[in-house]
């Protein structure tokens, strides 16, 4: 496997680790309540989302099928499991399940051929490496929602919920540079 997937894999487990510690310390009302400033969506319904992504690509990706044919992920296929919406522990238990299928995600399914679509846009050529850089993107876009849900609600994700691994290793070089030069 690539360094560079491995590490778009270390970072895509970076954040589904902070929405599974998130989730697991809300509760129910804090899950499901809807918010006004975002379209009566919540923290459920961006979740469930997000984990629909990663369960679409997860069951393409791990189709055996026909050596050399290519894999067709259309995102607009997904399961919507609405009890990820309104149920913390079963996300919580989706979000850990979701993280071990990807730690579990093989060099011989890298190099499968793979191609994409979504909102109804043509079939696009694509490799594992960009779909991974792609969830990981989308993961940060819905949680940086999760965390304006829950400030409107006047509670704190913290200061890294929602933020990219890039911009969090960034931090963290900025941090070590002031106190090398302190």
């Amino acid at each position: 496997m690539t360094s560079s997937v491995v590490q778009l894999i270390a970072d895509n487990l970076t954040v589904l680790r902070q929405g599974k510690e998130l989730v697991t310390v809300l509760d129910g009302p804090a899950f499901t309540a809807k918010s006004p400033a975002l379209a009566l969506s919540g923290v459920g319904p961006h979740l469930r989302h997000v984990l629909d992504c990663y369960r679409r690509f997860l069951d393409v990706l791990e189709d055996p099928g026909e050596p050399g044919r290519t894999l067709r992920i259309d995102y607009d296929v997904r399961e919507r499991d609405p009890r990820l919406e309104t149920d913390p522990h079963h996300a919580v238990a989706t979000l850990s399940q979701t993280m071990n299928r990807l730690r579990a995600v093989s060099s011989a399914e890298l190099d499968r051929p793979l191609e994409v679509r979504s909102e109804g846009s043509p079939w696009v050529p694509t490799t594992v490496a960009r779909e991974l850089q792609s969830l990981v993107s989308h993961t940060i876009h819905h949680f940086a929602l999760i965390a304006v849900v829950l400030r409107c609600q006047g509670r704190d994700p913290g200061p890294e919920f929602g933020v990219a691994p890039s911009t969090l290793r960034h931090w963290e070089s900025q941090r070590q540079a002031e106190v090398a030069s302190a």
